[in-house]
């Protein structure tokens, strides 16, 4: 957060109006959200900006500049109306911008008593709007650039150039890194994804990738993931002995701090490759069913590898032909490929 944030109080913010966002409550979505808050802070320089968000994720925005209050909810409408009562300025808020598509969102927003409120049309919920924005170019343009539209209406600005995405690790990250003993050179795997197996790419390949970049780059591989997924990414392990499964056995945080130590970050279309990726880390992102133009990680040393299958992307959880051909069609020298190419480029 900005230097110098006043918390709860009001007395000292006289003046300025009072902002809120709705974070929204993916990983890789909160990433590609930054760009809107740097356009926002920088457009409006003198307002104060408040940022509610869910707890497992405020990690990702603890020491973001462009944000002056970071207010943290559980799930539900009840927990958000709470918290954003509980935070609210004496004054109200003077605009809200909602940047997930949901309908309870909406409600939680509308319910706070912001004056303005910008959020996308979805759902029938534009009637709990005073400012929809229409949702034509929805997965049309990079998630990132749908978000900057809500601050460049609001500020009556021209478009112009994207920000990049931006994420601080903590501070500590080195000696972070150094308690799960990664001081060597790594590769960190996100190998699985929440949204659902329609973007997993197979584990059998992931497996021989992490062989072939022991063998040729004398890279160790770490496989990072929910404790959902600890025992599906055993699979990786249990071909490979110097596998380092973390999956559930870290929080954000020490996530973060993995991700900013690695050689190389590869992974399937989830939260960790936008967060690798935003730090400068060389990642490289395997698409299946969902599309690059929307959601590719963006960074300076970033690579994306797909299939092109012409039934890509669908944006569906699981195949609707039951092959994910999107996927079985890329093959490890695909990636090991793209891996050795990104790795020599150097960040300008």
């Amino acid at each position: 957060m900005r230097k110098g944030s006043t918390g709860s109080s009001t007395a000292c913010r006289s003046g300025r109006k009072e902002l809120l966002v709705i974070a929204p409550n993916w990983i890789g979505d909160v990433v590609m959200a930054t760009p809107f808050l740097s356009v926002l802070r920088n457009e409006n320089p003198d307002d104060f900006v408040t940022v509610l968000c869910r707890e497992y994720v405020s990690e990702l925005l603890l020491r973001c500049t462009y944000i002056d209050r970071l207010v943290t909810c559980g799930k539900g409408v009840p927990a958000a109306v709470r918290a954003l009562r509980g935070g609210r300025p004496e004054g109200g808020w003077d605009a809200a911008f909602l940047l997930p598509m949901s309908f309870s969102t909406a409600i939680a927003v509308f319910l706070s008593g912001s004056s303005r409120r910008f959020g996308y049309r979805s759902g029938g919920r534009e009637v709990l709007l005073t400012d929809p924005v229409s949702s034509e170019l929805h997965r049309t343009i990079h998630l990132s650039e749908e978000y900057v539209r809500f601050a460049r209406l609001y500020s009556a600005t021209e478009a112009s150039e994207t920000p990049a995405p931006c994420v601080i690790p903590p501070y500590d990250w080195k000696e972070r890194t150094g308690a799960f003993g990664l001081e060597g050179g790594y590769a960190v795997f996100a190998a699985g994804a929440a949204y659902g197996p329609a973007k997993v790419w197979p584990l059998d390949r992931f497996a021989v990738l992490a062989g072939r970049l022991r063998e040729e780059k004398g890279l160790r591989t770490v496989t990072v993931g929910s404790g959902k997924e600890r025992d599906y990414l055993d699979q990786i392990t249990e071909a490979n002995d110097d596998v380092l499964n973390l999956a559930g056995r870290s929080g954000i945080g020490d996530l973060m701090s993995v991700l900013r130590g690695a050689d190389l970050v590869v992974g399937n279309d989830s939260g960790p490759v936008h967060v690798s990726a935003a730090m400068g880390v060389p990642t490289v992102s395997i698409f299946g069913s969902t599309s690059p133009v929307w959601t590719s990680p963006r960074g300076p040393r970033s690579s994306v590898v797909t299939s092109g299958a012409g039934c890509s992307p669908c944006f569906k959880r699981e195949c609707p032909e039951g092959d994910t051909h999107c996927l079985q069609d890329i093959d490890v020298d695909d990636v090991f490929d793209a891996a050795i190419e990104i790795m020599r480029e150097k960040i300008e």
